[in-house]
C-alpha cells in the first residue's frame, strides 16, 4: 500500500494542523494522523505483524478505524474488514476463514470479539493504546499468485450466501482514491460525512479515503439516522454526502417532516450507490438542499466503474448512474456472450486497474467470475444510450421470469416509485403454477396514504408492457433492510410474501 500511504504522507505534511479526521468523540488534524500511523505500525511490528499478515477489523465508524487501517498498511500487514453486526458465530466462521494474526475492536464490538475468537488469537481495541505483546503464529500463507499485490480482504455482508472475501491490490486502492477524487473534484474545501460503513468499500476507500488522499476532511458517524446527519451537516460544514438510497430517502422524508429549517448549504455533491435511484425521494431532498442526487455504480469487486462528474453533468440524466470512468472498460453481452447492439441491455463485464484479485480461499468462485481475459462479470443488467449515459436495469440473479418471459424488477420498481404516496417498493417472483413465476410488489406507502390495488395496477400498465405489471400488490408496513449497508434484503421481502405479509 506503498502509493497511497507515499501520497498521505505528502498531503499530510502540506496540511500540518488542518482537520482530518474527525467523530463524535474527538478530532485528528493531518500532523496527529501521519504520527498516530507511525506509532501504531511500530507497535504493530514489534508485537510480529509482518509482510502480508492479516489483521481483522471488527469495529464502527470512528476516527481510530481509518487510523488503524492506515498503520496497518504501513506495518506492510493486510487489513480485513468484518461488518461489526455480524452474529457471533458468523463472526467465528468468517476469521476461522480468514486465519488472521490479530483482530481489533473497539468498546461497541470487544464483546462479541472476545466470545467468536478462537484461543490463542490475540485482540486488540483501535480505540485504546496497544497492549500488544505478540500477534498469532502459524496464519495461513498469502496464495502465491497474490503475494506482493494483496493489500486488503473485504468480506461482503452476507446477506443472502455465506459472505464473500474480495481480494483488493494496492494498486485498485490507489486507484479508487485517485479516480474517485478526480471524477467528483474532491479538494482539500470537502468535508466528506461518511456515515456508510467502513467494513464496506463505499464507506473506506470510496467515500474516506479518497477524501484523504487530496487532503480533504472526514466526518465519520457510527450510525446514518436523518438527525443525525443534518446536525453534522449543519455543525461540520459537510460539502459532500455519499449513502445509499435508503438513507437518502429517509433523510429526505425526515427534513419534509420536521418543524426545524436545518442549514445545509455547505452542501454541494450528493452521491447515491448500492441501490437503484428513488427519483421522487431525490427530488424531495433537493428541495431541502438545493442540491441534485447525482449517482454511483460499481462493485467491491470492480471500483470505480460508473459515476457523475458534476462540472460535466451539473444535473443528473433521470435513471442513469452516469457514465465509465477513466481508465476503467465495459462491455455489455447477451445470454450467448456477444455483444449486445446500442441502446440494448445486456449483461455487464469490465475490467481495469480497480479490479480485484480475486476471493480470498475460493479459487472456484474466482474463476467464475473472472474470465481468462480479465473481465469482471458483475451478473447485472445494464443499458447504454447514445451518448454515454449508463442505466442498470437489474441483477441477474433477480431476473423474473414469467411465461418465458424475462421480468426485471428494478425497472417496475423504478416505475412504481413515481407514483406520489409509494414510499418504498421491493419487486419479486414467487412460484406460479401456469407461468412458472407471478410478479409480485411489496408497497410502502407514505404515512396516511391510502392506495388500492387497481389504482396502482393501472399506474403501471400506462408505463410497463403487459407482462411487466406485478399481478398482485401487497402493502406491507416495512420493507426489510440489510442493518450494516441499508439496502432492501429481497430474501426477506420473498420469504414474508410466501409467509403472507400483512395487507
Amino acid at each position: 500500500m506503498s502509493n497511497y500511504l507515499h501520497t498521505l504522507t505528502q498531503v499530510g505534511q502540506e496540511r500540518g494542523k488542518a482537520l482530518a479526521l474527525t467523530d463524535e468523540l474527538g478530532e485528528v488534524s493531518y500532523q496527529d494522523l501521519l504520527e498516530q500511523i507511525a506509532i501504531r505500525a511500530v507497535a504493530l511490528q514489534r508485537a510480529g505483524v509482518s509482510s502480508g499478515d492479516r489483521v481483522a477489523f471488527v469495529a464502527e465508524n470512528s476516527t481510530h478505524y481509518v487510523v488503524n487501517v492506515l498503520a496497518v498498511w504501513q506495518a506492510d500487514g493486510v487489513p480485513v474488514t468484518i461488518y461489526p453486526s455480524t452474529t457471533a458465530a458468523d463472526l467465528s466462521s468468517t476469521l476461522l476463514d480468514a486465519d488472521p494474526v490479530l483482530v481489533l475492536s473497539d468498546q461497541y464490538t470487544n464483546e462479541l470479539v472476545c466470545s467468536a475468537v478462537r484461543e490463542g488469537l490475540p485482540t486488540a481495541r483501535i480505540d485504546e493504546p496497544f497492549q500488544l505483546e505478540s500477534v498469532a503464529e502459524g496464519a495461513i500463507s498469502t496464495p502465491q499468485a497474490v503475494q506482493g499485490e494483496l493489500a486488503l480482504i473485504c468480506y461482503s455482508s452476507g446477506t443472502t450466501a455465506r459472505p464473500k472475501a474480495i481480494m483488493l491490490s494496492a494498486q485498485a486502492l490507489l486507484n479508487s482514491a485517485q479516480t474517485f477524487s478526480e471524477t467528483w473534484r474532491l479538494t482539500v474545501a470537502d468535508v466528506t460525512l461518511v456515515c456508510l460503513p467502513m467494513a464496506w468499500l463505499f464507506g473506506l476507500t470510496t467515500a474516506s479515503l479518497s477524501t484523504l488522499f487530496v487532503g480533504g476532511t472526514v466526518v465519520s458517524r457510527r450510525r446514518s439516522k436523518p438527525e443525525l446527519l443534518a446536525t453534522a451537516i449543519e455543525q461540520q460544514g459537510v460539502t459532500f454526502l455519499p449513502a445509499v438510497t435508503t438513507v437518502l430517502t429517509k433523510f429526505a422524508n425526515y427534513l419534509d417532516a420536521d418543524a426545524r429549517v436545518w442549514d445545509l448549504s455547505s452542501l454541494r455533491f450528493i452521491i447515491s450507490g448500492g441501490e437503484p435511484r428513488n427519483e421522487q425521494s431525490f427530488a424531495l431532498l433537493k428541495r431541502y438542499t438545493n442540491i441534485s442526487v447525482h449517482d454511483n455504480y460499481c462493485a467491491s469487486e470492480m471500483q470505480p466503474l460508473v459515476t457523475y462528474d458534476p462540472l460535466v453533468d451539473p444535473e443528473p440524466r433521470e435513471g442513469s448512474a452516469g457514465r465509465l470512468v477513466p481508465r476503467s472498460e465495459l462491455r455489455l453481452l447477451d445470454a450467448d456472450g456477444n455483444d449486445v447492439q446500442p441502446g440494448e441491455t445486456g449483461e455487464a463485464i469490465s475490467r481495469g486497474p480497480g479490479i480485484m484479485l480475486g476471493y480470498w480461499n475460493d479459487p472456484e468462485l474466482t474463476a467464475e467470475t473472472l474470465t481468462p481475459e480479465g473481465w469482471y462479470r458483475t451478473k447485472d443488467l445494464l443499458r447504454v444510450d447514445s451518448e454515454g449515459y449508463i442505466y442498470v436495469v437489474g441483477r441477474t440473479s433477480d431476473m423474473i421470469i414469467r411465461g418465458g418471459s424475462n421480468v426485471s424488477p428494478g425497472e417496475i420498481e423504478s416505475e412504481l416509485r413515481q407514483h406520489a404516496d409509494v414510499l418504498d417498493v421491493a419487486v419479486v417472483g414467487l412460484p406460479d403454477a401456469l407461468y412458472g413465476e407471478e410478479v409480485v410488489a411489496a408497497v410502502q406507502f407514505r404515512d396516511g396514504a391510502v392506495v388500492d390495488a387497481d389504482a396502482l395496477r393501472e399506474f403501471a400498465a400506462a408505463r410497463l408492457s403487459g407482462f411487466k405489471v406485478p399481478t398482485r400488490f401487497v402493502q406491507i408496513d416495512q420493507l426489510p433492510h440489510n442493518s450494516t449497508t441499508h439496502k432492501v434484503n429481497r430474501k426477506a421481502v420473498k420469504a414474508m410474501l410466501l409467509e403472507g405479509a400483512p395487507a
